[in-house]
């Protein structure tokens, strides 16, 4: 129970951790803001992936080969997601970021899937 107790604590403050990164990425980079706003919005997505990592944290505490691949998949993927739309929130709206979305958005679909058929 401690040990999960303390995944879920970790996986929290790293999922805080990505969202304070993406709303704010020049905390860790000196470069300077992309003028493009495509560029603007991918520089914010690389911290979803932190997010996504702590929502696995969170919530997915069995490591089974194929469940865990899934759930990795769905969280990973819907950080990015998340990400890139608090980006186009923030940076401006892109249509080629909308494409994006929507195919991250049936990736986690794909992963939830697989995920719900591995769940015993």
């Amino acid at each position: 129970m401690e040990h999960k107790i303390f995944l879920q604590v970790a996986g929290f403050i790293i999922l805080l951790l990505g969202f304070v990164l993406t709303y704010n990425p020049e905390l860790v980079s000196s470069k300077p803001i992309p003028e493009d706003t495509f560029q603007a919005v991918e520089r914010r997505v690389r911290w979803g992936f932190l997010i996504g990592f702590g929502v696995l944290l969170m919530f997915h505490h069995q490591v089974k080969p194929y469940w865990f691949v899934a759930a990795l998949g769905m969280t990973l993927t819907l950080g990015a997601m998340i990400s890139r739309v608090m980006g186009i929130a923030l940076d401006g709206s892109v249509p080629r970021q909308w494409m994006w979305v929507v195919v991250e958005l049936v990736m986690v679909i794909g992963f939830g899937i697989w995920y719900a058929k591995q769940h015993p």
